[in-house]
């Protein structure tokens, strides 16, 4: 009975910071200016922690902060209220929302290949099976989320040329490397109402990331911007299925991206920054551990006020 009502707990204390988390990047997201939003489309990896900010670190909290200090410290007689309930089922109606997600995502994006797919294995281009696709699917896609791979339409092969097919295939080689429809299950297994300004930021973030991990010299980025304007131009706007990437899906975007690769510079790569987040959180991690006793005391009496 006792492991019950730390879980009920847990759970609780989970949907209490999920909701308080989730309303603070959303009301922060929208009050920075728009152009300070639009700089933010240059950093697709911090757009996607972001999002998935809210549920990473409640989730952390509850299970190696919550869980321990309410098994150390608290009463063994029953004292929670209904409130406590009502928060731990909103916890599970939050998971069960992204679970259902995922699985209908997974589904209609498993139906759409079916329907495309023609046959696979036909073409191999930088170590990736190029599937072929019959008309009516997107001109070039990546499909799959563990072992993804590159499917390329019957109407992308005959108006792009060698060159311009290239670099497109690189594009959504880019997305593979960046595991992009890895990324599109969590967000869509961490719902909220109010993140689709930071889902879409991130999704068209994602697309020019994608063009700078394909363009390697200004020829490259001239053959995509060709691939690019030929495409959106030979073919129907078609949907992009929920987990899979293509190059043309999001035809709002195509202008800004043409432009960005029309001016095109070389210029020295920027240095990954990800060391300094991954030291930062080693350091937090440090610190809790070296105070782990009073970090649980402390999480025990704000389980107290956040939860009754």
């Amino acid at each position: 009975m006792f492991a019950v009502r730390a879980a009920i707990v847990c759970l609780a204390f989970f949907a209490v910071m999920y909701i308080l988390l989730s309303c603070l990047v959303t009301c922060g997201w929208w009050a920075v200016g728009r152009g300070r939003r639009r700089k933010a489309l240059s950093a697709a990896g911090f757009l996607f922690g972001l999002r998935i900010f809210p549920f990473v670190v409640s989730t952390l909290f509850a299970i190696f902060l919550t869980l321990p200090s309410f098994w150390l410290m608290e009463r063994r007689s029953f004292d929670e209220d209904a409130m406590t309930f009502l928060l731990a089922v909103c916890a599970l109606l939050l998971l069960t929302a992204g679970m259902t997600r995922v699985l209908r995502a997974a589904s209609r994006t498993r139906q759409s290949v079916t329907n495309w797919l023609r046959n696979s294995g036909s073409d191999k281009d930088a170590s990736v099976t190029m599937m072929r696709s019959a008309d009516g699917a997107p001109a070039v896609i990546l499909v799959g989320v563990f072992r993804p791979e590159v499917m390329v339409s019957d109407m992308a092969a005959a108006v792009l040329n060698e060159n311009e097919l290239r670099v497109a295939i690189r594009h959504e080689l880019g997305h593979k490397r960046s595991r992009d429809n890895l990324k599109k299950v969590l967000i869509h297994a961490t719902p909220f109402p109010g993140m689709s300004g930071v889902e879409a930021a991130w999704r068209q973030a994602a697309e020019l990331a994608a063009d700078d991990a394909a363009v390697v010299n200004r020829q490259d980025a001239l053959d995509l911007a060709s691939a690019l304007i030929k495409l959106s131009r030979s073919s129907q706007p078609s949907a992009e299925p929920a987990l899979a990437s293509g190059l043309v899906c999001d035809s709002s975007a195509i202008r800004l991206r043409v432009q960005r690769l029309l001016e095109w510079r070389e210029a020295g790569r920027s240095f990954q920054r990800t060391w300094a987040w991954a030291t930062l959180f080693l350091l937090i991690v440090a610190g809790v551990a070296s105070n782990y006793s009073a970090t649980l005391l402390l999480t025990h009496r704000i389980t107290e006020l956040l939860v009754p």
